[in-house]
């Protein structure tokens, strides 16, 4: 999905980062980080895209939508990355 040019030219205009919710190990924090993406986001469903500002705003979250192709979820990604780049001006 994201080596797809259409999205992978947008990414770069993001600093990127992954939050690990199903280590199911002990000393996990995966509980953890379940319970603030459904209080913040309302919703915990995996994967989870979600784009902010540099304030922390939230701009704007994706969750994969199941059944989507390849084309249409890059399409789906690609929109929410133009609508977050739309709302915050280039530094």
């Amino acid at each position: 999905m994201f080596p797809r040019p259409e999205v992978k030219s947008r990414l770069r205009k993001f600093v990127l980062a992954r939050l690990f919710t199903n280590d199911r190990k002990e000393g996990s924090r995966s509980a953890e980080w379940r319970a603030m993406l459904e209080a913040r986001f309302r919703t915990s469903g995996i994967p989870l895209y979600v784009t902010l500002s540099p304030g922390d705003e939230v701009l704007g979250t994706l969750v994969f939508p199941g059944g989507a192709t390849a084309e249409s979820f890059a399409g789906e990604m690609a929109a929410l990355l133009d609508a977050a780049l739309a709302k915050v001006p280039p530094r």
